[in-house]
């Protein structure tokens, strides 16, 4: 049977990268990643490397599944924590029946580095991803979510559900605005950013591309936020 191993890379930073991944890539014969991914291994990647593109998905993925029938070693590069967001779930839709066998190095992913910068407990979390679609159901979760005072993380979509658009969301369904709110962007890069406000004050506010949200209904102290 085929096997193919899906390697979380962490949320940016190649300080945050495990060993284990560095490993496997090493001793990959095919490497595929983004090109953002790719970078952070310039120098472990001893056989092919191939660039994934939002454009070629589909065509390398069946690349991946065929070279690894041929025998080789083949790792598929993920942002974060595959299981969250990241290639796993895209990898399985394409090769579904198709016999591959799948091994999962998990990695920190941005939701775990954002609830470290805020000290915060996020196992009683409500976890958001608009990463693959935003659509009025889930929105409305989002909602529901934060008016029952959970605590609530979230991946926005930059284009479509970007931080000041779900602050927007959320007052116009009848959030609080002066409901507690962070972003955390470019999580472990040298550009990072901890913003710690209100809804209101989110609306006025840019971000990137690479953030997480985080809505915090029953928090009252900003300083509780920080260790």
């Amino acid at each position: 049977m085929a096997k193919l191993t899906v390697v979380g890379i962490g949320p940016g930073s190649s300080d945050y990268i495990m060993p284990i991944a560095k490993k496997t890539v090493q001793n990959a014969q095919l490497v595929i990643g983004a090109e953002r991914a790719l970078n952070l291994f310039l120098g472990d990647v001893k056989g092919e490397a191939l660039t994934l593109t939002a454009k070629n998905v589909n065509e390398v993925l069946k690349q991946a599944v065929e070279s690894a029938e041929r025998g080789k070693t083949v790792v598929l590069l993920s942002t974060g924590d595959p299981g969250f967001s990241g290639l796993l779930g895209t990898f399985l839709k394409s090769t579904k029946e198709k016999g591959v066998e799948v091994d999962v190095i998990p990695g920190i992913s941005a939701m775990q580095m954002c609830a470290a910068r805020l000290c915060m407990c996020w196992d009683e979390a409500s976890l958001f991803s608009f990463h693959k679609g935003t659509n009025g159901e889930k929105k409305a979760k989002l909602a529901e979510a934060v008016k029952k005072g959970i605590n609530v993380m979230l991946l926005p979509d930059p284009k479509a559900f970007s931080p000041c658009e779900v602050a927007k969301f959320l007052i116009d369904n009848g959030i609080n605005k002066e409901t507690p709110a962070f972003v955390c962007e470019n999580l472990t890069l040298n550009n990072e950013r901890v913003v710690e406000s209100t809804l209101e004050k989110i609306l006025k506010i840019n971000f990137g591309s690479l953030c997480v949200m985080v809505i915090r209904p029953r928090h009252k102290q900003r300083d509780q936020a920080r260790c």
